[in-house]
């Protein structure tokens, strides 16, 4: 499992559901991927993309290859909305825990991870 992180600053006057309409894809991936975005508290220009792909890393090339025309496109349309982008970042998911009670460890794609749904 993957994770994208994206970290951007909205051009001023720009909204969050001016940014969702330019960020929103055209077409899937063709992998399970969820994206969660947020506002951060303390500045309304500032968001947050947390994706999850569900692929290996070794994979992760050949899926970007897959998908460039069609991000060259979204991407452009984000460029329309956006100051900057001032992370942008990927991880190789090694770990879940729960901190809900006693903090324990979840296994990956185990019925009870948050991921599950992708896996």
């Amino acid at each position: 499992m993957l994770i994208a992180v994206f970290r951007r600053r909205l051009k001023e006057g720009v909204t969050f559901d001016d940014f969702i309409s330019a960020w929103e894809a055209d077409k899937g991936f063709g992998v399970p991927a969820r994206v969660f975005n947020s506002v951060s508290l303390t500045d309304e220009r500032e968001i947050l993309s947390v994706g999850f792909v569900d692929i290996e890393a070794s994979a992760f090339e050949e899926m970007v290859a897959g998908v460039s025309d069609q991000e060259a496109v979204r991407h452009s349309r984000i460029d329309e909305v956006i100051e900057s982008t001032e992370l942008r970042a990927f991880y190789d998911l090694q770990t879940e825990h729960d901190f809900s009670a006693d903090p324990r460890q979840i296994a990956l794609g185990s019925p009870e991870s948050l991921l599950a749904a992708l896996s």
